[in-house]
């Protein structure tokens, strides 16, 4: 995790320097006495433990690089992340994920759901579409295992980065009194230049552009909606199977199915209602606050 903007200890014994959130600068201070004494800018965060720059991304300057014709990248420090700009344009990749090896586990868990359910349905009397839900969402998820796994692998940027217009202010950059980093959800800051927002988040990830923000946040509500529906829509065909299954020869195996169906309805509908839940923190953490720090 890229370390928020503080005074840290920078390997000289009785000396702090200043790290913007970004990198290191030339300002100092006696870790003696309280850093107030100095006459020196002090972002206004909760304090945060010292840490030393072993801890610090030991990779490349984080920043925009090029990676294509026309094409840069978002470097968090340590690795490629699935933000981009592209033709002068800022946006995200068509999917995206921090924890690939995650993707990869929920791929092939919906994969085993789909063969479970394709099997089933060809033991029943009945025409069975409950696999392809989970079939497609098999496909869904390794996707995103596979283009996020394929962005990590692009050699790490050299030389400086690119700094355009499009993409500021930056984090660090500071046009005001009162710049730094401010928390916008439990887990999240956004920097403030001191006059305005910048399109940019720390998590525990690191430091995120959010210039999609907006259409992520509209993906993500339909998501939301997409899951709930079908969550709701399975709970339905489940319970038509209990019924219609109660009065003919296979009465066990087609309840065993309409139980396995509705349970897994009953499971996307509270998956789909705690997404929409979320949405508020998600509406926080993607689009721009309306105020300013403090109001």
């Amino acid at each position: 995790m890229t370390a928020a903007p503080g005074w840290y200890e920078a390997g000289k014994p009785g000396k702090l320097r200043w790290w913007d959130g970004t990198r290191w600068t030339a300002q100092e201070a006696d870790a003696a006495r309280p850093v107030q004494q100095q006459q020196v800018p002090v972002a206004p965060l909760a304090p945060t433990p010292m840490v030393s720059p072993s801890q610090l991304p030991s990779g490349p300057q984080l920043g925009w690089y090029p990676t294509g014709p026309d094409q840069l990248r978002w470097w968090d420090g340590s690795h490629w992340t699935g933000l981009r700009v592209k033709n002068g344009k800022p946006g995200t990749d068509w999917a995206t994920t921090e924890q690939p090896s995650l993707a990869w586990v929920f791929g092939s868990v919906f994969l085993v759901l789909a063969i479970a359910q394709f099997s089933l349905g060809a033991l029943s009397t009945h025409l069975s579409f409950n696999g392809f839900p989970m079939l497609l969402l098999t496909l869904l998820w390794f996707g995103i295992a596979a283009q996020t796994t394929a962005v990590r692998r692009i050699p790490q940027p050299v030389g400086a980065p690119v700094v355009v217009d499009v993409v500021r202010p930056l984090p660090g950059e500071q046009d005001g009194p009162g710049a730094g980093w401010y928390s916008v959800s439990p887990r999240a800051t956004r920097w403030w230049t001191g006059s305005r927002w910048a399109q940019y988040v720390g998590t525990q990830y690191g430091i995120r552009p959010t210039f999609h923000g907006a259409r992520a946040f509209r993906t993500y509500l339909v998501m939301s909606w997409v899951v709930l529906g079908i969550g709701v829509l399975a709970v339905i065909v489940g319970v038509v199977i209990l019924v219609n299954s109660s009065g003919d020869g296979y009465g066990f195996l087609g309840g065993f199915i309409g139980g396995i169906v509705v349970g897994g309805g009953v499971l996307f509908a509270v998956l789909g209602g705690v997404l929409l839940i979320m949405s508020r923190i998600q509406r926080r953490l993607l689009l721009l606050p309306e105020q300013p720090p403090g109001r």
